[in-house]
This record gives structure tokens, sequence and C-alpha cells, in this order.
């Protein structure tokens, strides 16, 4: 960008737009309740925005005051006139875009981010949960060798249904060891274990020292 305000970048250094993860905290805890409007007032990220990077919490910003974010980031995420907004990764896993390799077999359920300007097979665009079709194998109940009464199999009734809680655990523990711990179960997502980080945006090379 030829703007005599701010900073040629160096060989090699990252572009703007460049999004990394960050181990410090800067946003307020999250909570299990529903989703609430951030207000500055909730959390401060001038520590890093001293050094040129911004929380990725899809503020709104003024393409007048960060030039060159804007143009690499345009309306993707949002925005128009003077106005547009950066990604908004809280919570979200990211995900490399397929470039047409074919790796996202439901590229068709990618949605542009609420009121970007993108495509939804390209960047910033948004997959719902999923959990692959799969099956389990298991061992059957055998027929019983004498009558029983209806519904039931050898007397244990067949139609009780009930919620996994715990998780499942192998029927016969291994001889010499401990019992398996239980695996956990979620009725909300399908995840892998996890750590929260922060994700922040790169908006500036800098500012160019005023020459009188």
């Amino acid at each position: 960008m030829n703007n005599p305000f701010f900073v040629r970048p160096g060989f090699g250094e990252l572009p703007v737009g460049s999004v990394t993860a960050f181990a410090g905290t800067l946003g307020a805890p999250d909570s299990a309740g529903a989703a609430t409007t951030v207000t500055p007032q909730d959390y401060v990220t001038d520590p890093v925005e001293a050094w040129g990077w911004m929380f990725c919490d899809g503020r709104t910003l003024t393409a007048c005051d960060y030039p060159e974010l804007f143009a690499v980031l345009g309306y993707v995420y949002g925005g128009s006139g003077n106005q547009f907004l950066i990604p908004d990764y809280r919570g979200f896993f990211l995900r490399g875009n397929g470039t047409g390799t074919q790796n996202d077999p439901d590229i068709a359920t990618r949605k542009v981010p609420p009121g970007g300007q993108g495509q939804s097979s390209g960047v910033g665009s948004t997959q719902p949960f999923a959990v692959e079709t799969h099956e389990h194998t298991y061992n059957s109940v055998p027929a019983p060798a004498i009558s029983s009464s209806p519904s039931t199999a050898a007397g244990a009734p067949s139609t009780t249904t009930a919620l996994t809680t715990g998780g499942p655990v192998p029927s016969q523990p291994v001889p010499g060891q401990p019992p398996p711990s239980p695996v956990l179960v979620s009725q909300y997502e399908t995840r892998p274990i996890n750590v929260y980080v922060n994700h922040i945006i790169k908006f500036t090379y800098g500012l160019a020292p005023f020459i009188r």
C-alpha cells in the first residue's frame, strides 16, 4: 500500500490479515449462558493492539482508520460504506480453505458470515456441528430357549429405554488392569480434547515516524 503514514513491510514479515493464537487473557471468561453483546468495558485489548494486533471478536471498524486491514478483508465479514467487520473466531475451531481439493465433502453446508459479502465456499464461511454417519457392532441377545411373555427376552423387559450417562465402558474388565474410565459424552457437540486460546489478527505494519 502506497501510504506515507505507514511502515513498509519487511521481507518475510507476517502480512496484515494474518491470524494467530494468543495465550494471554483478552476477553471475559466464557460461560454456558446465552451469548451476550460485548461492550468495550468487558475487557481490554490494548496490550496487543499496541503491537499491531487485534482480538478477533467481530467488531466494526472504520475503513479510513484501518486502511491496511480493510484492503485485505473488505466486506467479507460484513459492513458497508466506510465500515467493515473483522472475523469473530470466539469459540470456533479454524479449518483451512479447501481451494478445490474436495477435502471438505460437506462444503454445501457452509454459509457466509451474517451480513458478510464473501462466498459460502470461501474464507470466512462457517459450518454447523455434525457427526459422521457411522455404525456400531454389538452382540445380539440370543433367542430364548423357552417361551417368554410378549416384549421380553428370557424374562428381561426389552422395551425399557434410558439416556446414556457417563459414557460407554467395556462390559468385561481386563484382568490385572484398573477399571476403565467412562467415555465422556455431550448432547451438544462432537469434539477432540482442546484448550482455549484467543485468536488475534494483524491490522497494521506500524506507523512511520514523522519527519520535520
